[in-house]
């Protein structure tokens, strides 16, 4: 083993920003857009969780997406901060429901009822091409299933694709696909 050298910080040294380094457009490669679960440990939430405790979580971290699993990590759904927040909460009690029995489980959306990007097609597609498929859903996130080996790759998320393309979108409340299609061709 050899020691390296040590220098002194300069006072013109900045900080390098990946922006500064990738400027996306609707040409760029699609994948850039991807949170590739295998570069990205996926945000998981287990069945078992409160939907009041999930709820206070996501706010906390500032995640507006969680894949709910079971005790053997088993992909069972995905809830997002407006399928639990407060008011939804508040339905399910008026409903009958007793607030400390709601579980994430019974606000998420179960993956039988989800639509999701083939990765091979991502591949091959550009961001514009992302945001003309994604942008009748309405939806803030879209899952990349690998269908070949049956397995959820990643997922895309509105807010990002927004923050790649240097969008002037307020971020306060996650937009929605169709707002960035909106934005980007006005």
């Amino acid at each position: 083993m050899r020691s390296l050298p040590l220098y002194d910080v300069e006072q013109v040294d900045e900080l390098v920003w990946p922006e500064n380094y990738k400027e996306i457009t609707l040409q760029s490669s699609a994948l850039l857009a991807l949170t590739d679960f295998k570069e990205h440990k996926p945000l998981v939430i287990e069945d078992s969780v409160s939907a009041h405790e999930a709820e206070q979580l996501m706010r906390h971290a500032h995640v507006h997406l969680k894949i709910v699993v079971d005790k053997e990590d088993h992909f069972l759904g995905i809830v997002s901060l407006s399928d639990i927040c407060h008011q939804e909460i508040m339905k399910k009690v008026a409903g009958g429901f007793e607030h400390d029995e709601l579980l994430v489980t019974d606000f998420m959306q179960p993956k039988t009822a989800l639509k999701a990007i083939s990765f091979a097609d991502l591949e091959h597609a550009t961001v514009g091409d992302l945001l003309e498929t994604l942008k009748a859903n309405g939806h803030r996130h879209c899952l990349v299933v690998d269908r070949e080996n049956h397995k959820i790759r990643g997922v895309v998320s509105a807010s990002d694709l927004v923050r790649m393309l240097k969008l002037k979108i307020d971020l306060s409340f996650p937009p929605t696909f169709i707002e960035i299609f909106k934005a980007v061709h006005n």
